[in-house]
């Protein structure tokens, strides 16, 4: 979904209306494509946002808060240096291009009044933002653009600023009639009818196109070669609709949804969308600002989710692999007892053995069938040496085995560690709690320390908490959405009175009932709270999943355990079918 002419020139008008005569007081550079300006006027502050991203490059009011670095960067210093303290005096959207030019005028160091233009190219990967002076002379940009880098135009200090290459085609808001209705017909053949709208007249996206074919009865996907001409003359009054409605300022900011997913954004109407949810907004800068918000915001829980989900996979891969290895090891050290067997039948049969004999077949006489045991010899030893080498097997194998029986405990429970972390990670909702668990990991040494950047500020963010809610019978209930608010939950949010529950051997949040009464915690409450366990464990979507219980002052958390690992006693067992719709009924603070 493209931020197309159409919806800057709904953004451009309510920017005129908002920020013409505002004094921009500060300007940051969050990000290394992204600028936030912050316009004084009358009895509030306004905070616009630029964007050159390739991903998401944009224009508009923002109610957002970003993270400034200590150390601005240098086209931040430049732009402050030149237009701060200025006041904004007009915008401009060129020929109804994807470009805004922001006049702004602030006295420069002789203390005269100055006109700079700060510029925005919305081009997707080509985007960018451009400072220029009142000669069309280029200070600065947010990208630099050499000849090596495009054989068009350069975009450097001290050149002329020239506007992006033409495309051939026509404003919409000056185009007649004829011309529009010739450009359309003039198209190639073979092109879909919204392509030969698009392609002829600007600012114009793909998905206004195909509703302009709608709204005139055509299927957007049709070639020219199959549509009359009267039909082709039919898209005109539709399309002139369209800009009577732009020129009247009359705009309808909607977003259409499919399936709680984004589907499309726009100023004007989506009839060939009516299907879908709609969802409107008072103002285009509104629009724009909740879509690329949410956008932005599920984009980087998908990704540090996804990254989370490997750190833990890739790690339970290798611990089930040590796991596998130790099991392995201290079931040969259990079975020691054969070494000192084999020593034994050779001393009772060392006048059988020759030099050089590779080996001994004998009687088993320390076992119940006296069955007969092939045993491996050492050509280079004597029966002796060959007895004693068995003997030193035994003894080494003996002490091994309580040593691998404690590497055996740590690697599983580095295991049900890790499988801890993957249910918090798929289940986590919000970037905060993602960040804690990734804290969590690194400190763990799961994920590898950053060195700390000298100009980065360091996050003072609070600290996320448990989930809240209120059992039907006024009980509080707390739920860990992470291994350090699960620790936190048992060792010190919680008395020897309150309940504590855990999905049963599964990984999952830790859960208490708060109980500030002497008095048996309901049995109602229980399960509401098992169905809280349950839900949020690895046994989600499954049936009749059983879930522990105790007093807290029965749960304890051995020394030197992971964050999250508790061992408990004195527990009941229920079961219980998470259900999402008792979860929502459930009073959640």
């Amino acid at each position: 979904m493209a931020l197309d002419g159409l919806t800057l020139q709904a953004i451009k008008i309510e920017l005129e209306e908002e920020l013409i005569g505002g004094r921009l007081d500060k300007i940051y550079q969050p990000k290394e494509n992204l600028l936030t300006l912050r316009f004084r006027q009358p009895g509030e502050n306004i905070k616009l946002l630029l964007s050159a991203s390739p991903q998401n490059p944009r224009i508009h009011i923002t109610d957002s808060d970003h993270e400034n670095p200590l150390r601005p960067p240098t086209f931040c210093m430049l732009l402050r240096k030149h237009l701060e303290h200025g006041r904004l005096r007009k915008i401009e959207q060129p020929d109804f291009e994807r470009i805004l030019k922001i006049y702004i005028d602030s006295k420069n160091n002789q203390g005269e009044i100055e006109t700079k233009i700060l510029l925005i190219e919305v081009m997707g990967r080509h985007s960018n933002i451009i400072l220029i002076d009142n000669k069309n002379q280029i200070l600065d940009s947010i990208k630099r653009v050499t000849s090596d880098m495009s054989r068009h135009r350069e975009i450097l200090p001290g050149h002329e600023y020239k506007k992006p290459p033409k495309q051939g085609k026509t404003n919409p808001l000056t185009v007649k009639k004829d011309e529009f209705i010739k450009r359309i017909k003039s198209a190639d053949i073979e092109k879909k009818v919204y392509r030969a709208i698009m392609d002829n007249i600007r600012g114009i996206s793909p998905l206004i196109a195909k509703e302009l074919a709608y709204r005139t009865g055509l299927n957007k996907n049709d070639k020219i070669r199959k549509i009359s001409s009267i039909s082709l003359e039919k898209l005109w009054p539709e399309f002139k609709k369209l800009i009577e409605q732009i020129k009247a300022e009359d705009f309808e900011p909607n977003l259409i949804i499919e399936d709680d997913k984004f589907k499309a954004y726009s100023v004007t109407e989506l009839t060939s969308l009516s299907e879908y949810q709609k969802k409107k907004f008072a103002t285009a800068n509104e629009l724009l600002d909740y879509y690329f918000t949410t956008k932005i915001r599920l984009k980087e829980i998908t990704d540090l989710k996804n990254s989370l989900k490997g750190v833990t996979s890739d790690n339970i891969e290798k611990a089930m692999k040590k796991y596998r290895r130790v099991k392995g090891q201290l079931k040969g050290a259990r079975n020691a007892e054969k070494y000192r067997i084999k020593g034994e039948l050779i001393k009772a049969n060392i006048y059988r053995i020759k030099p050089g004999q590779t080996k001994l077949e004998a009687t088993n006489y320390y076992s119940d069938e006296e069955e007969t045991v092939n045993i491996q010899l050492d050509a280079d030893l004597s029966p002796a040496e060959n007895a004693q080498k068995y003997f030193k097997k035994y003894d080494k194998a003996k002490k091994s085995v309580d040593y691998l029986e404690n590497e055996l405990r740590k690697a599983k429970n580095e295991v049900n560690y890790l499988k801890q972390v993957e249910v918090l990670v798929e289940q986590a909702e919000n970037i905060e709690d993602l960040q804690e668990l990734k804290e969590e990991l690194t400190s763990e040494g799961y994920i590898k320390k950053q060195k700390s950047k000298k100009d980065s500020r360091k996050n003072k963010s609070k600290k996320s908490e448990p989930l809240k809610f209120k059992s039907s019978d006024g009980f509080d209930i707390r739920v860990g959405r992470n291994n350090h608010q699960n620790d936190k939950l048992v060792k010190y949010e919680s008395s020897d009175q309150d309940l504590w529950l855990h999905a049963k051997d599964i990984p999952g949040s830790h859960v208490i009932i708060k109980n500030h009464t002497r008095d048996e915690v309901p049995q109602n409450t229980i399960e509401e709270a098992a169905h809280l366990a349950a839900y949020y464990s690895k046994g989600k979507n499954s049936s009749n999943v059983p879930v522990d219980y105790a007093l807290a002052k029965h749960v304890n958390k051995p020394k030197g355990a992971k964050p999250g690992m508790v061992y408990y006693e004195n527990q009941q067992t229920l079961y219980v079918t998470p259900q999402q719709e008792i979860i929502e009924e459930m009073d959640q603070q």
